[in-house]
């Protein structure tokens, strides 16, 4: 713990200069999140265009009366040896018994590679929105403690 005004000033300088970079990485992440998730719907139409539009289309998504199914992805919290929280990625196999199914499936046997393009574009993004979860972490937590450092210096 920092014991003299000049040593709290500069762990605030410190913690300032850490949250605009984390500012940084944060937009360079959403923007990189919305390039890939912008290709992965030019994907996604290109392959409605040429299989056309009954082909690739809302008829074969789930319906009411559809069992229900479990994500291949799920977000897991973690704690770290400071104790923070950190989001990561599980990824779960194709499995019928535990009810992770694959719904690229639903669009037949043959999958165009435009559809399965769109997939890894889609689920690249999903890694980048982890991410991005984990850097706003990190920056509320570096903002809370520059809240503390601020009250210690109006003590001293």
């Amino acid at each position: 713990m920092p014991k003299s005004r000049d040593e709290v000033c500069q762990l605030m300088d410190k913690l300032l200069l850490h949250s605009l970079e984390l500012m940084e990485q944060e937009v360079r992440l959403k923007t990189t999140i919305e390039a890939v998730t912008n290709d992965g719907q030019l994907d996604l139409a290109h392959t409605r265009f040429t299989k056309g539009a009954h082909s690739v289309s809302a008829v074969q998504l789930p319906t009411e009366d559809y069992r229900d199914f479990s994500a291949l992805n799920s977000l897991t919290e973690d704690r770290d040896e400071l104790g923070q929280v950190q989001l990561s990625l599980d990824n779960h196999p194709v499995d019928k018994e535990t009810s992770h199914i694959d719904p690229i499936r639903w669009f037949g046997i043959l999958i165009p590679a435009t559809l399965q393009s769109a997939r890894t574009k889609f689920g690249r993004a999903l890694e980048y929105v982890v991410e991005c979860g984990n850097v706003q972490i990190q920056l509320r937590n570096v903002l809370l403690n520059y809240g503390a450092l601020k009250r210690l210096k109006a003590e001293l």
